[in-house]
């Protein structure tokens, strides 16, 4: 116990009346001991009995200074009518200074006991709230450590996976790759969407084959032909939700069994499956997660076409720069996902194929290149930077740029390399981008497949 309350208690009991009683009641007694005929000491220099309402209102407040001077003011009282000694005066001084003293010192003590215990609340509810801070601090730092160890310990990154499904797709042998790929592709949406109960379907002649090529968890029953869900992705031909926007629809989707529907839509257009999704965590059912996984669907449905074309003996390397960047034109507008459109420009003949080697040597994951002339006769190599913004583009030409100084001792500017730039984002339209390959970087308009 703090020593403040020990001299000056909070709770009040019956202790303090019993104190109340027996302090003034020695200070009498001394009085009368000390000055029989004037115990009070009203008439004889300084009132030593007013120390017993003073007391006892410091120590506890204006209640028992005020039933202490009452006590000696009866004795007074007493005293005068009877005639006792000199107070057959009434002394007025003494009692006005008596109830004076003892209200004002019981009062203060009551107004400042008031502000410490305002005072000690409020240090209650700091202190209620410094320790609900400091549990959440350490269980946001154990979140966190946990979080650290799990990216420590997985190296998967967004671009390694599209990567490991691209060299997934040149081991697959005959027509049959959305079949073969079916479980490769459920497991990468699982893992960013994250799903717990999903499954994959074959999509033919925009209806669902009800058998699934690849499933995650338990499935619950469902009629694809008279889901409200299912008809209204087919209807818009994108990732449909359980969200309250989609009510405006006037389909009841709370009657589905989905909670969204994503398609795997090609640059085409060509609808080649269909992911329903039938169950995930709530923390992670919201529009940017979901715009990630339709993403992912876009990129997914890419790869298949890419398999198509090259069963068709298509010139590939131009139809996947092509699928590319109208990929990446089309979820620069709808999901503001930038990308970097990089045309290198090579005057010199003679360094055009050492160039064209430094570039390939230099290519990222997902990077996507493509070598063309332009109609200065001029090679061109055209490389698409998915994922990356200006500054991640920045990067990747100053990468370049050391690399022919460290590897040949030569600037861009002596070995005649001319480097172009166009940012792919939400402000960035088709035409503007067809605009910079034809005026900037002087290509045939039969070279650029952009419609």
């Amino acid at each position: 116990m703090q020593d403040y309350l020990r001299i000056a208690p909070r709770k009040i009991g019956n202790a303090a009346w019993v104190e109340t009683l027996g302090l003034t009641a020695v200070v009498l007694g001394l009085g009368y001991w000390t000055e029989p005929t004037d115990p009070l000491h009203a008439f004889s220099g300084f009132p030593w009995s007013l120390f017993a309402p003073v007391l006892l209102g410091l120590r506890y407040g204006f209640a028992q200074a005020l039933v202490s001077g009452l006590l000696l003011l009866l004795v007074l009282l007493g005293m005068h009518r009877f005639g006792i000694g000199a107070y057959a005066q009434m002394p007025a001084a003494y009692v006005v200074g008596l109830f004076a003293c003892a209200m004002l010192v019981g009062e203060f003590r009551d107004l400042w006991d008031r502000r410490l215990e305002g005072l000690q609340r409020a240090n209650e509810y700091r202190q209620m709230r410094l320790d609900e801070f400091t549990r959440a601090h350490h269980i946001l730092r154990l979140s966190h450590d946990r979080l650290e160890q799990k990216i420590a310990g997985n190296d998967q990154s967004l671009r390694s996976a599209l990567l490991a499904m691209r060299q997934r797709l040149n081991e697959v042998q005959g027509h049959e790759a959305l079949a073969a790929m079916a479980e490769s592709m459920l497991d990468v949406l699982a893992y960013y969407g994250p799903l717990r109960v999903a499954a994959l379907y074959r999509v033919s002649e925009d209806k669902v084959i009800p058998e699934p090529l690849a499933s995650l968890g338990e499935l619950p029953a469902i009629n694809f032909a008279k889901d409200p869900m299912v008809q209204l992705m087919f209807e818009h031909r994108e990732l449909i939700s359980m969200r309250p926007e989609m009510a405006e629809s006037g389909l009841h989707l709370e009657k589905s069994p989905l909670l969204a529907c994503l398609p795997l839509i090609d640059t085409n257009g060509e609808m080649h499956a269909v992911v329903a999704i039938f169950g995930m965590p709530f923390f992670a059912f919201h529009e940017r997660n979901l715009n990630l996984l339709a993403i992912l669907g876009g990129h997914l449905a890419d790869i298949l076409l890419s398999r198509e074309q090259e069963i068709m003996h298509l010139d590939i390397d131009v139809a996947r720069f092509n699928r590319y960047l109208e990929r990446s034109l089309a979820d620069a507008q709808r999901y503001e996902v930038p990308a970097t459109l990089i045309a290198f420009e090579m005057l010199d003949a003679s360094w055009s194929d050492t160039l064209q080697r430094l570039l390939q040597s230099t290519q990222r994951g997902l990077d996507v290149l493509r070598v063309c002339d332009n109609s200065k006769r001029v090679k061109v190599v055209l490389a698409l930077l998915p994922l990356t913004a200006e500054d991640g583009a920045e990067g990747y030409v100053q990468r370049i740029r050391l690399a022919l100084q460290e590897q040949f001792g030569r600037s861009s500017e002596e070995v005649g390399l001319v480097i172009h730039r166009q940012a792919i984002n939400r402000l960035v339209r088709k035409a503007a981008v067809k605009r910079f390959l034809i005026s900037e970087c002087a290509l045939d308009e039969r070279e650029v497949a952009i419609h």
